[in-house]
């Protein structure tokens, strides 16, 4: 755990970084600047080349992840995994753009009523696309090296902080909204580029080939797991933008972009998970080539205690600082208190995923990779049922409890695979303990007297809250990790 303790905690700094300009964005920016409907497209738009971009890429990245322990050389060559890798993720952008292209009317038929503006800029999303993929390419390269940071920084500081710009710059009448989906595509492209560098100066890969036929690499074996990890993954993910695209298409982006301000607000809450899981994937991986059981079991239990407490900390966090998050807001159209049970319940879902810890890592990177795709495909059937029947009835209430209930779902099915199958599961008595702290936490923090600064009441309530959180996590050694960091932490600010 050294090395993963090491990376996370860079990592999620970086994270939480990159929380904060998305926090400002999100909140200050976006709602009075381009107003909710502007906005549900922005973040169809992103929905969209994410998904295009996942079944464009042949499933190179988990192809990466999962088999270059096999193929690592000495010589930085690595047995042209990595040429051979990204051909095959070129020829698959070209396929899926043909495909997009031709299916374009049947697309367009879907959205052109509630939601006009995708029609508008429906090819927008074949370059958006292709530096999606690009980008996901060389963070995978820097992720199996077990260089995590610097594309951490690029995706969660650098971009916010480019689209914060932008938005500034929208609101001084310097640039249309036009202008900001251009330059926001450019952006994608931009912290491929500045990622690209990095991995070339690494030198941990050399760009030379010695065998242009690629003798070998198994082919068949990789484009056969190739197939079932793309199938995985994209589906997995239309499990995250399913309720974006269907909101769009069946309520319209009005309607959406309320929705997915809440979502973007909840998301704080896997921001632990994010950042462990730029290093975990790669150990895992390297675990199963090693049969190391115990070494995965180990990481399985350490993150997902670690992940859970972190991100019960944020939910009531969030939660007991509604108010002032309304009042900083200050605006009608996202804030309504009815809204915010948009929050608590994909907040929950968020909750049950981060808890699950490595569920689908595991699977994914053993030779029962299949059946995460049997897993995903069941769920997202699930999932876009429920929505069809509850988003008529109850819009963006009824996206948020399919998507909390799909996730739920999905990890208590991975988790019961992997007890019955692998004998081993994350959960002890430990995670009771969590959620007795989390509640009397919150308690200690609502019921605080309001301060007239807003700024200041977040600050006071927020401060009170952790500190009975940290106190209660540690006086009942609810993580050996988070006890080591915190007695570390001590010692250091004592001997200063």
């Amino acid at each position: 755990m050294g090395l993963v303790k090491k990376q996370a905690y860079k990592n999620t700094i970086t994270a939480y970084a990159g929380m904060v300009v998305a926090y400002v964005n999100t909140v200050l920016l976006f709602p009075p600047i381009i107003g909710d409907e502007k906005y549900g497209f922005y973040n169809l738009i992103i929905s969209i080349s994410v998904l295009y971009s996942l079944i464009a890429s042949m499933g190179v990245p988990s192809i990466l992840a999962k088999f270059f322990p096999f193929y690592r050389t000495e010589d930085r060559t690595h047995n042209g995994l990595l040429h051979w890798a990204a051909g095959l993720a070129l020829l698959g952008f070209i396929g899926a753009t043909i495909l997009y292209i031709l299916f374009k009317p049947l697309v367009v038929a879907t959205y052109t009523d509630n939601s006009p503006l995708f029609v508008e800029y429906y090819y927008y999303m074949i370059p958006l696309a292709f530096f999606v993929i690009a980008y996901n390419f060389l963070e995978m390269s820097g992720r199996i090296v077990y260089q995590t940071i610097y594309s951490n920084i690029l995706q969660t500081i650098v971009l916010r902080l480019i689209t914060t710009a932008l938005l500034l710059m929208i609101a001084a009448g310097w640039i249309t909204f036009n202008d900001f989906i251009v330059l926001y595509i450019g952006s994608n492209g931009l912290i491929s580029f500045l990622l690209l560098i990095s991995i070339i100066a690494s030198g941990k890969f050399s760009y030379h080939l010695t065998d242009t036929r690629f003798k070998a690499i198994k082919k068949r074996e990789i484009l056969n797991f190739g197939m079932f990890t793309l199938v995985s993954s994209a589906v997995y993910v239309l499990l995250q933008k399913v309720d974006t695209l269907m909101l769009s298409a069946m309520a319209g982006d009005a309607v959406q972009g309320v929705y997915t301000w809440y979502f973007n607000i909840a998301m704080v809450i896997s921001v632990p998970a994010q950042a462990l899981s730029r290093t975990t994937y790669a150990i895992v991986a390297d675990s199963w080539k090693s049969k190391d059981m115990k070494n995965i079991a180990e990481v399985y239990t350490k993150t997902s205690i670690v992940q859970m407490l972190i991100g019960c900390l944020l939910f009531i966090g969030i939660f007991i600082n509604r108010d002032n998050l309304f009042a900083i807001a200050n605006n009608k159209d996202f804030t309504d208190p009815k809204y915010f049970n948009l929050f608590l319940i994909i907040g929950l879902g968020f909750l049950f995923d981060i808890t699950g810890g490595l569920n689908t890592y595991i699977i994914s990177t053993s030779h029962k990779y299949r059946l995460m795709t049997l897993f995903v495909i069941v769920a997202s059937v699930f999932c876009i049922s429920l929505n069809y029947l509850l988003i008529p009835i109850y819009k963006g209430l009824g996206a948020a409890i399919s998507y909390m209930l799909t996730i739920a779902l999905l990890n208590l099915g991975s988790w019961f695979y992997i007890k019955y199958r692998f004998k081993m599961q994350p959960f002890t008595n430990k995670h009771f303990f969590v959620i007795v702290i989390a509640t009397v936490s919150y308690i200690a923090g609502h019921y605080l007297p309001k301060m007239q600064n807003v700024f200041l009441d977040i600050l006071f309530r927020s401060s009170v809250t952790t500190v009975v959180y940290v106190v209660l996590t540690y006086f009942f050694k609810i993580s050996v990790d988070v006890n080591d960091k915190i007695d570390k932490t001590l010692a250091k600010f004592l001997n200063k």
